[in-house]
């Protein structure tokens, strides 16, 4: 590449902002900094990049100016936020060097003990220069993550196009960033252009900062999204689609296209974007390779180089075991034994046998087993928005510290709701389904749905927010409120497992029956419909004739 660091001469001239504080941020964790956060926009107090050394918070206001000198309101700005961050040591970073009035408004805080340091443009260039060639926080690769890259590699370079598929927790953005760093130092990346592309703008911001503990810090990257431009595209551009689309026109050649979940590939504007970069190298990543529209990805990404499923990523210790508890309420046993002999559906069934547990009973329950099993953080799937903000509030009731996070909030106030989860400062987070994707909480160890999916790719991926690894967890307990037949027949379809290692998921005790009687029949039962899956629309379900008898109290599934 022309330019040895991502940060260089050409980010400091062109920008954009955005792009210009990302790179301070990343020349941080490039640098051995840990707990590196990217705080600014409203409310951030004066502050735009957090980073700890050696024990000591650094707070950074990046102030990027194309003409001109920074305001001297910088100091105010920084100064602020060293006092809200409760911050070791302030800093000013630069786009352009220092103007009399900031270095005067530096002077003035100085002379009351609050010490403001400035990182000039040649500084930050200097310190990407002489920073190492990787960054500090670059990975091990894993036995099968190695394997993954190195056959994916082989499949892009022999056929330009290629696939992995990766349960939950088991690394795909390591992978894809690897092979990226691979690929680009091989001279393999046509023009020295990667575009990566992921369906929300917080899978993008996500995607990228993951990247930087991977890419070799020759690359620079950049962002299309939420209106952000790259001011040059040497490097790797991290895209929404919706975006890419918009702009498709305008976009250079790419000798490289990566899909983040690639199981939306097949959906129009993904397809767009792929259509028109044809000629390059086009793979993708995924934990769910199904689509609810029956699109093949295969189709275009060919056969996966390497799959490894949840199964093989518990038996190996790389995801975590998962206590999977089924509550299912007032199993009408009457209705059974009088109309065995006939034919119901789906749906008739669901109405008259089970029924379903209110949230505050869901709730007081949630509470008894957060505390007796010593759980940490939960996620709450929820039906729909208004449920999960009602039963955020519900939760609250209980001594939870709790909040809804959906798609009808403010980007700042989903990143204000996340923060605060992620530091502790809240037990439990409500969603609908903003979680089903991308997101990385490792801690997590309780999840509970109180949703319905009749969709596969969902329910795993929803279950796969526990299933990571930490050092602060022993287990994942997952809670399922949802008084679905089909439901109980997709974990019976987990336990199971499948052909192939894909969907199979080892669950101790996933079904109890405290009716030995009626429910060793109903367990049975269950069990010969577990093909339920493969059904289309709203299948008749036979139950077969059978002289039950009288329960010894109330059905339940736990």
């Amino acid at each position: 590449m022309k330019h040895g660091r991502f940060l260089d001469d050409r980010r400091l001239l062109y920008g954009p902002w955005q792009a210009f504080e990302r790179d301070v941020a990343r020349l941080l964790s490039t640098n051995g900094f840990g707990d590196v956060r990217i705080v600014g926009g409203s409310g951030d107090r004066g502050g735009d990049v957090l980073g700890r050394k050696n024990d000591e918070l650094w707070v950074i206001q990046c102030k990027y100016t194309r003409n001109g000198y920074a305001s001297a309101s910088a100091a105010d700005e920084v100064a602020e936020a060293g006092r809200f961050y409760r911050a070791d040591r302030m800093f000013v970073a630069l786009s352009r060097p220092a103007g009399p009035a900031l270095r005067e408004a530096i002077a003035k805080w100085a002379k009351i003990g609050v010490k403001i340091e400035v990182l000039e443009p040649r500084t930050l260039e200097l310190m990407c220069a002489r920073g190492p060639e990787y960054p500090a926080s670059r990975r091990d690769l894993r036995d099968y993550q190695e394997e993954a890259v190195q056959r994916f590699e082989e499949a892009m370079r022999e056929t330009g196009r290629g696939q992995v598929v990766l349960a939950t927790g088991l690394g795909k953005t390591v992978v894809m960033s690897e092979l990226t760093t691979r690929l680009f130092e091989d001279g393999n990346v046509k023009g020295n252009r990667a575009l990566v592309m992921a369906a929300t703008r917080e899978l993008v911001d996500q995607l990228e900062v993951a990247f930087w503990k991977q890419l070799a810090t020759s690359i620079p990257t950049h962002r299309l999204a939420g209106g952000e431009f790259p001011s040059f595209w040497d490097g790797v551009t991290f895209a929404t689609v919706q975006s890419a689309v918009a702009r498709l026109d305008e976009l250079p050649d790419f000798g490289l296209v990566l899909i983040d979940e690639a199981h939306h590939v097949g959906s129009n504007s993904f397809r767009q974007v792929t259509d028109r970069m044809e000629d390059a190298m086009i793979g993708g990543v995924t934990a769910t390779p199904w689509r609810g529209d029956g699109y093949d990805i295969d189709t275009l990404l060919g056969q996966p180089a390497l799959q490894v499923g949840i199964a093989e990523g518990l038996r190996r210790g790389f995801l975590c075991e998962a206590d999977y508890r089924m509550f299912a309420d007032d199993i009408d046993w009457q209705f059974v034994r009088e109309r065995s002999r006939n034919q119901y559906s789906i749906k008739q069934l669901n109405q008259r046998l089970l029924l379903p547990t209110r949230d505050e009973e869901a709730a007081r329950k949630i509470r008894t087993i957060f505390d007796e099993e010593r759980r940490r953080s939960g996620i709450v799937f929820c039906p729909t928005v208004l449920h999960a903000k009602s039963f955020a509030g519900m939760l609250g009731l209980f001594g939870f510290r709790s909040a809804a996070m959906t798609g009808d909030m403010t980007a700042r106030e989903r990143d204000e709701v996340m923060a605060g989860f992620r530091s502790g400062a809240l037990d439990i987070v409500t969603t609908r389904d903003l979680f089903n994707e991308g997101v990385d909480i490792p801690d997590v160890d309780l999840v509970v749905f109180m949703r319905v999916t009749h969709s596969r790719r969902i329910f795993v991926q929803q279950l796969g927010r526990g299933l990571r690894t930490s050092p602060l967890k022993d287990k994942v307990v997952v809670l399922d409120f949802v008084s679905d037949i089909r439901r109980i027949a997709e974990v019976i379809q987990l336990e199971k497992g499948s052909r192939g290692d894909i969907e199979r998921l080892r669950l101790p005790g996933v079904i109890e029956f405290r009716d030995a009687s009626a429910g060793g029949f109903m367990l049975e039962w269950m069990k010969d419909q577990a093909d339920l899956l493969s059904r289309e629309g709203d299948p008749t379900l036979e139950l077969p004739s059978f002289d039950f008898p009288k329960p010894h109290g109330e059905g339940n599934v736990q």
